[in-house]
């Protein structure tokens, strides 16, 4: 199943909400009058939930954009440069298929047609592109975790990255109860079905922004391994956990039923996929935090007696 983190969905929620901003918008210019009029056929066409689709799937897009002048826009990027990207990229002329220009430039240059929302300043010229810019890329990255480990998955698009992961599971295919034949299946299908079919692999999705270092130090050329936690308060566990928490971690890592770390103040668990027996070891309060923080693209979980308390997770007063 593929896995959006919490930038995604803000992201969604602020395309949407330009959207509905632009199409709602006071008609002061021609080209906001022409924009505004373009939307609300398209939503006569196309309907709100319909369109609502269409319009989230433009999240890679709008965030690879941001990333090349992030560090040089004057403005927001819910305000201002979301709607800006929406006016200037997205061809609104055909009501029943919105969709992003064929020509549209990799880096965002501003329009002088009419002014961000609520910025009445001059337009501004087109941002040059710096040395530092033509050397930085974006990949796309995808963990499979499984009973034997973990597949690492690298792709220059979101589109490559999904043949290689359909790839994975058409071969393993036999691992889940579906007797449709996987090769008959849209990449999206075959990865949907696996993932959501499959009870205990997962697939965790994310991007990163690759730049060349001109002059690293020692301590950057190296290999260092990196990886993404979540703070959570010790109050999400039981007493019962917490305490097996604790005996744990003093035991031999091969007398443990899984893999922790105690810290100071609590301990360090990894959501990676557990196989049926370990499972059957751990407290069920246990198993439903791991797999909140595997859904939410977290490598690790450290309870922490002062960490935060997360809206949605059971908490124990103890």
């Amino acid at each position: 199943m593929t896995r959006y983190t919490l930038s995604h969905l803000e992201t969604a929620a602020c395309l949407w909400e330009a959207v509905l901003e632009l199409r709602d918008r006071p008609e002061t210019t021609p080209d906001a009058s022409s924009l505004a009029l373009a939307l609300r056929k398209c939503v006569d066409t196309l309907g709100t939930a319909a369109l609502r689709l269409i319009v989230v799937g433009w999240v890679d897009a709008v965030e690879s954009a941001w990333r090349t002048i992030e560090g040089e826009y004057p403005l927001s990027f819910d305000w201002d440069f979301v709607p800006r990207w929406i006016a200037d990229t997205i061809d609104w002329s055909d009501p029943r298929s919105p969709v992003i220009r064929a020509t549209a430039p990799v880096r965002y240059v501003r329009s002088t047609s009419f002014p961000p929302i609520g910025y009445d300043a001059p337009p501004q010229t087109a941002i040059g592109t710096s040395h530092e810019d033509h050397l930085a890329i974006e990949v796309h990255t995808a963990v499979i975790e499984h009973r034997h480990g973990m597949n690492i998955h690298v792709a220059v698009d979101a589109t490559a990255l999904d043949v290689e992961i359909a790839a994975y599971c058409r071969e393993y295919w036999s691992e889940i109860d579906d007797a449709r034949d996987p090769n008959a299946l849209s990449d999206a299908e075959a990865i949907s079905s696996y993932f959501e079919g499959h009870p205990s692999e997962s697939c965790t999705r994310d991007r990163m922004r690759i730049a060349s270092v001109a002059h690293p130090s020692p301590l950057a050329a190296g290999s260092i391994e990196q990886g993404r936690h979540c703070v959570l308060s010790t109050a999400h566990l039981t007493v019962h956990t917490a305490s097996c928490l604790d005996k744990w971690a003093s035991w031999p890592p091969s007398d443990r039923p899984i893999d922790i770390a105690a810290s100071v103040y609590g301990w360090f668990v990894p959501t990676r996929a557990i196989d049926d027996d370990r499972r059957a070891q751990l407290p069920q309060d246990l198993l439903r935090l791991i797999a909140f923080g595997r859904a939410h693209g977290f490598q690790f979980l450290l309870f922490d007696c002062d960490g935060s308390d997360v809206d949605g997770l059971p908490l124990h007063h103890w």
